[in-house]
């Protein structure tokens, strides 16, 4: 069953605040309430509405979906992504707190455990003479963190991001399946709003060692060339175009084939700018829970809903991606 049914059939019935009057009809006192019912979403288990009512017709679904079929929505955020279909990894993940005893009291604090997503690149093996030494090879291993909450005051790269929507209740009795609607459109947004903090963060380039405990500013990514590519260690079945509002250096191929830079792409509305790299390097996670708030916010039966969500781009070598210029 679709969670926001039952969060939206709550909202209509929640009380909010609570008046108490005298014998006369006078207004004696009012108990401060809320009419606001909290949910969650899992994206890990969940699933999306079925696509096909019980009478047969059809609503609007997600391009290449069938109509009977029962999906995930951790596999439906896969399908609409573009840097998923580009070779970025999406991890749905939920924080794997330990339970650590601290005493003989029986007192517990949850501790979270460290996770990482983590690329590897090829360390070749160097010809040695007789009696030479070996040369020390740079460990050829990047990482990037997972954070899921900046808890205990320390910063982290999770950002929370949230949506709302207001509808009156004419609407509600307009759309009724508005709640199946919206699910459809929570899961949409939460692949687009992956998209962007990925692509986001490619952008801003590779970042620089911290010197006396103060940030350096990036390293911007090169001009996308072959040569580049070829020094780089990528293959060319790897490599991927993503291209934005601006166009540069893309174009369609006698086969309908869009490409950047001669390398197949997609069109994407988040960014400007034109890029291609090796997106299995890059990965977004999207924290599993996602928080939905219904609210009656008035007494004409206003409903609206609002939804959060934390997300983390995940670029351990942004090396890997070059800029296509126009």
């Amino acid at each position: 069953m679709n969670k926001l049914i039952e969060l939206f059939q709550r909202a209509k019935v929640e009380q909010g605040n609570i008046r108490f009057f005298t014998p006369n009809g006078d207004l004696r006192a009012t108990h401060k309430g809320s009419s606001s019912v909290r949910g969650l979403i899992d994206l890990n288990g969940d699933t999306l509405p079925k696509i096909q009512k019980a009478d047969g017709t059809l609503k609007r679904a997600p391009s290449g979906t069938p109509a009977v079929e029962n999906l995930k929505i951790d596999a439906a955020i896969l399908r609409q992504s573009l840097v998923a279909q580009a070779g970025a990894e999406i991890i749905i993940y939920k924080d794997p707190a330990q339970a650590i005893s601290t005493g003989l009291e029986g007192d517990v604090v949850m501790a979270s455990k460290p996770a990482y997503f983590e690329t590897f690149e090829a360390a070749p093996f160097a010809l040695v003479a007789d009696g030479d030494e070996v040369t020390v090879t740079p460990l050829p291993i990047n990482r990037a963190t997972i954070h899921v909450d900046a808890t205990g005051g320390l910063q982290t790269d999770t950002g929370i991001y949230g949506l709302r929507f207001e509808f009156s209740r004419a609407t509600l009795k307009s759309y009724p399946s508005i709640e199946d609607a919206i699910m459809h459109a929570i899961v949409q947004g939460l692949a687009r709003t992956a998209d962007a903090v990925l692509m986001a963060e490619i952008i801003a380039g590779t970042p620089q060692p911290d010197v006396n405990n103060v940030a350096q500013p990036n390293i911007p990514l090169s001009s996308f060339s072959l040569a580049a590519v070829a020094a780089a260690g990528v293959r060319m079945s790897e490599l991927r175009g993503l291209v934005g509002t601006s166009g540069h250096g893309a174009a369609i191929d006698q086969s309908g084939v869009l490409r950047a830079a001669g390398i197949a792409a997609e069109l994407t509305p988040d960014m400007a700018a034109t890029i291609v790299g090796s997106f299995a390097r890059s990965a977004v996670m999207i924290r599993s829970d996602v928080d939905v708030i219904v609210d009656r916010t008035n007494i004409n039966g206003t409903l609206a809903v609002t939804a959060w969500a934390g997300l983390q781009a995940l670029v351990p070598d942004a090396t890997r991606f070059w800029k296509v210029g126009a």
